[in-house]
């Protein structure tokens, strides 16, 4: 009985951890966590700037593609309201309009060129020589600016307003409406749009240019 209570009390006594082992213990936990603490700091300093650079660069695109869309429609608004007013004399003023409606938040100083022009077919595309001035017979440019003018700057002579017009080159009253004969069969007309998009904060450069043109056939107005 004797032996087996000291054995037992010597058993108890190796189990305890001394003071010394307790500091020990204490400092090395202690020193872990501030090692931890200390890790996550330098992984955060890491992985913000990149979450960041993420967020920015997704909404920097999202904006850009918004832009683009923009400018996409500006093009089919102006091409539908083309083939709509076929041979009126007003035709070239109301793309314009169709086209300023169809802007959304680009202003007119953000959209460099409008290209009223006729097309070889469904799938022509803008001469490179009405990019740069109109071409008689051809086609009609605009600019922005050219948004704000008043209808009398329209109708291919005048008066009223200008002798020569905007649209005198490729004159909207010259164009083909009839479905045979010599008046036939209608034209295909498109409609190019070129437009500068600011970006919000210049993740991918200050602002992108961005284009677009589609080609209709001119509404038929007779048989011939």
């Amino acid at each position: 009985m004797g032996s087996y209570e000291m054995r037992s009390r010597r058993t108890n006594g190796a189990s305890r951890p001394s003071a010394a082992d307790a500091h020990t213990t204490g400092g090395r936990s202690r020193r872990r966590g501030r090692g931890e603490r200390g890790a996550s700091l330098v992984e955060a300093a890491i992985v913000t700037p990149l979450v960041f650079l993420l967020v920015f660069g997704v909404l920097e695109a999202g904006y850009a593609f918004f832009g683009k869309l923009t400018v996409d429609n500006m093009s089919v608004v102006g091409t539908r309201a083309a083939s709509g007013q076929a041979n009126e004399v007003l035709s070239d003023y109301k793309v314009l309009r169709a086209v300023e409606h169809g802007s959304s938040t680009m202003s007119p100083s953000t959209i460099n060129l409008i290209v009223v022009y006729k097309a070889t077919g469904p799938g022509g595309s803008v001469p490179a020589s009405c990019k740069t001035a109109s071409v008689t017979g051809l086609c009609n440019r605009y600019t922005g600016a050219d948004l704000a003018l008043a209808e009398d700057q329209f109708g291919c002579v005048g008066p009223p307003g200008p002798t020569s017009k905007k649209d005198a080159f490729w004159c909207p009253t010259t164009r083909k409406t009839a479905l045979q004969g010599t008046g036939g069969p209608p034209d295909y007309v498109g409609v190019y749009v070129e437009g500068v998009h600011d970006n919000l904060i210049g993740f991918f450069g200050a602002s992108f240019t961005f284009t677009a043109e589609n080609v209709i056939r001119i509404e038929p107005r007779s048989l011939r």
